[in-house]
């Protein structure tokens, strides 16, 4: 099996073979031939690169016209793609050299192209032979230049193409938002007298929570602060109480194991006023440390008594 499958690609290779012009491709091409035209066209091309400036700056080109000749010679030779590579890289070398050379075409200067001698010839040979001077037939000037250019005409102006639509951009303008004078509220402004009447809310409370203290007498601490009914309450509670602390006025002894809260030494209430501009410490609890201590004391009542709720409304004229 294996035998009959070579035999019919060996019969595909002939006829492939026979219907191969080798004259442009021969992959059976003799291998020193081969490395020998790869040879010949590195060193063409570094020769070509080691005298560009000249061939750039040569008047007539006859050297670089002589060098594109010996590149037509040796092309003959190329039958296989690795060489035709290297013939491609070499044209596109030389087109390179054109390119520059163009560039330093100077119109007008003397043994170059005299612009106004073109320009006479042009004119010539759009008249067609007519001595009309206003007549100029540039349909036959410019189909005797299309025969020198390989390049396929397009359909469209020399401006732009036919089919060119303007885009439009479209601009959009952001709603500017128009507050009502109506709705502004302007902001409060705190008073040195709103101040003094808070601290002497402060030192209120302070007073009642003494006298209650005094009254009560020596009790539990948390019993003593805390309102079941009111948490923030007895938040307040806390806080007010740490001002007798603070003072000296109120002490809490642990040594049964318990907070235990008396007062220490009886003094003039009225003197309690500046504790609030001294400092104090404060004891922290949380929500879940309040309903802990309601049910572990059994806290049904609030010794200090709840205290009504004063709601604060800010307004432009001062704060209450």
């Amino acid at each position: 099996m294996t035998l009959e499958r070579d035999k019919g690609l060996q019969d595909i290779n002939v006829y492939i073979d026979s219907q191969t012009d080798t004259s442009q491709y021969d992959p059976h091409q003799n291998e020193e031939e081969r490395r020998d035209i790869r040879n010949k066209y590195r060193v063409l091309s570094e020769k070509t690169q080691e005298a560009r400036k000249e061939l750039i700056a040569q008047d007539d080109g006859v050297k670089l016209y002589n060098t594109i000749a010996k590149t037509n010679v040796l092309f003959e030779s190329v039958k296989n793609p690795n060489e035709a590579v290297l013939d491609s890289r070499f044209v596109r070398t030389i087109a390179d050299i054109h390119k520059d050379k163009a560039k330093n075409i100077n119109f007008g200067a003397e043994n170059e192209v005299n612009l106004d001698e073109v320009v006479s010839k042009v004119v010539s040979f759009a008249k067609r032979g007519r001595e009309d001077e206003r007549y100029l037939d540039w349909k036959h000037v410019g189909q005797t230049a299309c025969t020198f250019g390989k390049r396929a005409r397009t359909m469209d102006f020399m401006l732009g193409a036919l089919g060119v639509q303007r885009k439009q951009i479209k601009r959009t303008q952001n709603a500017r938002v128009v507050k009502n004078k109506e709705d502004l509220v302007t902001p409060a402004t705190l008073q040195s007298e709103d101040i003094e009447k808070q601290e002497n809310e402060t030192a209120k409370c302070v007073n009642n929570i003494f006298n209650v203290l005094k009254e009560k007498g020596p009790m539990n601490y948390f019993k003593f602060v805390t309102n079941p009914t009111s948490f923030s309450q007895t938040v307040e509670n806390i806080f007010y109480v740490s001002f007798l602390a603070r003072k000296g006025i109120a002490g809490i002894d642990v040594s049964s194991g318990q907070p235990i809260i008396s007062v220490q030494r009886a003094v003039n209430v009225e003197s309690l006023e500046d504790v609030v501009a001294k400092k104090q410490i404060i004891m922290g609890i949380t929500i879940q440390e309040f309903e802990a201590i309601i049910s572990t004391y059994n806290i049904t009542s609030p010794t200090i008594p709840t205290r009504e709720q004063q709601v604060t409304v800010a307004s432009g004229s001062g704060w209450y």
